[in-house]
């Protein structure tokens, strides 16, 4: 979630600051100050034209939203839906934006505000200020989240903008205090001497708005998937609808794209209003839905608890869940939890980590250099299966999670960095006993990463089954999230040392 915030922030500041720049361009603020009649008197400042704060809004509200509006998009790598929200967020910030001017005018008018405060007054005009910008704030975060089409999310669009814009209401003040000053000190006649101020503000409201937008999304998820293997793997989906779809289908809330053994939608994630727990429900394509390793009967469903790993395809999805959380089971050696509703038993010819069929030798689409197999997307029996030759003898009926090098007699394996000094390399396991850290003598060195202790963990094979165990690390070993002792692995694990990550494969 830190990139999605870390984008919204900026997405926010650049719009806040182009928005500014474009509308000191179109609107002569002069032609709204005139000298006093009366001797010693403050200039008198006349209220914006109608039409010189549609163009006020249009470039401070409608850039800022539409910036905001792409960020969703970016973040899944949707760049349709960063398009339409993009054109959504334009509009939406622009008119909602222009509301929420007029309400936060006359709620600074209420407050007694002042474009000319004295001393005595500054502390009250401040006041006034945070609460008038407010709710236009609150107007251009909540247009920026209309395109998502969730109440969830225009709520914590407008709750961000809200705070954002009293905020950047605050950060005007004082910048145009200070900055006034020594305009005022060089020139003799009534001139504008806020686009400073308005510089600094509308940039900061942008700025704010996006980084409050993030944290109360942050803050007010309940549950989200992370993709730890496949087309789009590291990236998270919050799970805000009562039924979020999984599949290829651009509509889905969890998009598994680059795979044709997944269905259009092929699994769905739905809510219970009453208990607010998360229930997966197959529907009932050729290679099934797997959880924990356990495949659910056609059409069948299951409840999720925080840490479960959904197997569809090619893609390993983690669900995580807050309510879950606190009870999941503390660290400990044994693999993840399997507990579906209404699973059956997995055929032999069903590999548990895929779902998909073994071919004659054992060997499925997880075994290294494996089986292509193309499947149509509808209920029916596939249309064509192709399968490539093995050397790997079947294992009664049922082929190890990795094929064997006979060569060793142990599983060939291999560690991908995800992230972290080494990412992008590649570690073969070509022993059975391998050992990770700083060390220039580990079997796998993770050099650059200070999180990551001298002998840190090792792996270690046999009768074609992997084991990692921490070595006493100072900052712990973790699989698919949780920290532990001994466990044995599985083709996608996701493996924590430090801040260096690694897919098991």
């Amino acid at each position: 979630m830190r990139s999605r915030m870390l984008l919204s922030i900026i997405a926010g500041t650049a719009g806040g600051a182009i928005g500014w720049f474009m509308q000191e361009s179109l609107i002569n603020y002069n032609s709204l100050i005139r000298p006093s009649a009366l001797p010693g008197q403050p200039p008198v400042l006349y209220a914006m034209t109608a039409l010189q704060v549609n163009i006020l809004m249009a470039c401070v509200g409608g850039i800022t939203g539409l910036l905001l509006g792409t960020v969703d998009g970016l973040v899944i790598g949707d760049h349709k839906k960063a398009a339409l929200g993009a054109l959504v967020g334009f509009f939406g910030g622009t008119i909602l934006g222009n509301i929420g001017y007029h309400l936060g005018s006359s709620l600074f008018n209420a407050l007694g505000g002042s474009d000319n405060p004295t001393a005595v007054t500054f502390a009250q005009n401040v006041i006034a200020r945070a609460f008038g910008w407010a709710p236009m704030g609150l107007g251009i975060g909540a247009g920026a989240a209309l395109s998502t089409m969730s109440s969830k999310r225009i709520g914590q669009g407008a709750a961000g903008g809200f705070l954002g814009g009293f905020f950047g209401g605050i950060i005007f003040n004082f910048a145009s205090l200070l900055l006034a000053a020594s305009q005022v000190a060089t020139t003799n006649r009534p001139v504008d001497v806020g686009a400073p101020g308005r510089a600094i503000g509308f940039t900061a409201i942008g700025a704010l708005t996006g980084l409050f937008i993030g944290l109360v999304q942050e803050l007010t998820k309940d549950a989200w998937v992370k993709v730890l293997v496949g087309r789009n793997e590291g990236r998270n989906y919050q799970l805000e609808r009562p039924i979020n779809l999984l599949g290829r289908d651009e509509r889905c809330a969890v998009p598994l794209f680059g795979d044709a053994s997944v269905g259009i939608q092929h699994a769905a994630i739905q809510l219970d209003a009453k208990t607010g727990r998360r229930t997966l429900v197959d529907a009932g394509t050729p290679v099934g839905t797997a959880v924990n390793g356990q495949r659910l009967a056609p059409g069948g469903r299951t409840l999720l608890q925080d840490g479960d790993i959904i197997l569809i395809g090619h893609h390993n999805i983690l669900f995580r869940e807050k309510a879950t959380a606190k009870a999941n089971r503390k660290p400990t050696t044994e693999s993840p939890r399997s507990t579906p509703l209404s699973a059956t038993p997995i055929p032999g010819n069903i590999c548990p980590f895929c779902g998909g069929p073994r071919d004659a030798l054992g060997n499925c689409k997880c075994t290294p250099g494996g089986v292509n197999v193309e499947f149509s997307t509808s209920s029916a029996a596939p249309q064509s299966v192709q399968l490539t030759g093995y050397s790997v003898p079947a294992n009664s009926g049922m082929a190890p999670a990795v094929a064997v090098n006979p060569a060793l007699s142990i599983p060939s394996g291999r560690l991908i960095a995800l992230d972290g000094p080494t990412v992008g390399q590649v570690f073969s396991i070509t022993s059975p006993n391998v050992t990770i850290g700083r060390d220039s003598d580990r079997t796998i060195v993770v050099s650059g990463d200070s999180t990551v202790s001298r002998n840190h963990a090792k792996i270690t094979a046999s009768g074609g089954n992997y084991q990692i165990t921490d070595c006493q690390s100072a900052n712990g070993t973790f699989v698919n999230g949780h920290r532990i002792t001994s466990i044995a692995l599985n083709p996608g694990d996701e493996i924590k040392f430090g801040n260096s990550s690694f897919r098991f494969e």
